[in-house]
């Protein structure tokens, strides 16, 4: 029971990576707040939780708006009477070339992927604060911050922004007893992915990935309850990456280099 007695916000809580935070939260004894756009997928996961012998309560809202993230806030406090964990973990995908994208793709993108975990976090601090109890604020970030490719210009520009201000905030908010740091997931396997893993871009995968096989929303959630934790009070600032040795591997599948010997 490592978060016994907490309150926590999960946003983007209704599916996938959110859905899985939500269940190892309340597995470790915290309350939950899902919050999501689309109520039917929250009011799903709440039931799921409950059912399980957990606290959980349903926020509908779009993270892109400032008052989502203050109202969220307050019902969090208002339920649960108070706020101790946010996961800003709501996201917007999309693929297009620089060339061809119109203006307002690219400032949904933003508004949903950096000014989403900005208001979240802001709203998650000041209550924070308030409390003068401490906190942990958290924000998935993505492996294509660090490692893109064409067509990601918008998520990857939104991901990586979310990096550099969670490291800001570390700073200003450590005083307080506040830890901040981002989870940056590799390839996992949801109901939005799920379709993009053909059978070759499965197999490509898992010949990249050292480990073998693409990643389930369940071992991201770990990470996430590991740093929503004590464990991890001396972890802040931080970037953690979470995909099976994806980023780390230089070898090209397929290709034998050496082993080779040679004096210079």
């Amino acid at each position: 029971m490592k978060l016994k007695d907490k309150v926590a916000i999960v946003t983007g809580g209704g599916s996938g990576i959110g859905r899985a935070i939500c269940q190892s939260f309340v597995r470790e004894g915290a309350a939950v707040v899902v919050v999501d756009q689309n109520a039917e997928g929250a009011e799903k996961v709440k039931q799921e939780l409950v059912n399980a012998g957990g606290k959980a309560s349903t926020f509908v809202g779009d993270v892109q708006r400032p008052e989502t993230n203050r109202d969220m806030v307050a019902h969090a406090v208002k339920t649960f009477g108070g706020l101790d964990i946010l996961v800003n973990n709501a996201a917007a995908v999309l693929q297009r070339r620089v060339v061809e994208m119109h203006d307002d793709e690219w400032d949904h993108m933003i508004k949903v992927d950096l000014y989403g975990p900005f208001y979240g976090s802001r709203e998650a601090a000041r209550q924070m604060i308030k409390q003068g109890r401490g906190g942990r604020i958290l924000t998935t970030s993505s492996l294509l911050a660090v490692q893109t490719r064409g067509l990601q210009a918008a998520y990857s520009a939104a991901k990586a922004g979310v990096i550099g201000f969670a490291r800001s905030l570390a700073i200003e908010v450590a005083p307080h007893g506040i830890t901040v740091n981002c989870v940056l997931p590799g390839h996992i396997r949801t109901p939005l992915t799920e379709p993009m893993f053909t059978a070759p871009i499965k197999k490509a995968f898992e010949d990249r990935i050292p480990v073998g096989k693409l990643g389930e929303p369940e071992w991201i959630a770990n990470v996430f309850t590991f740093l929503a934790s004590d464990d991890s009070s001396y972890i802040t600032g931080e970037a953690i990456i979470v995909d099976g040795g994806y980023t780390i591997n230089g070898e090209l599948p397929g290709v034998q280099f050496g082993p080779t010997s040679q004096e210079v």
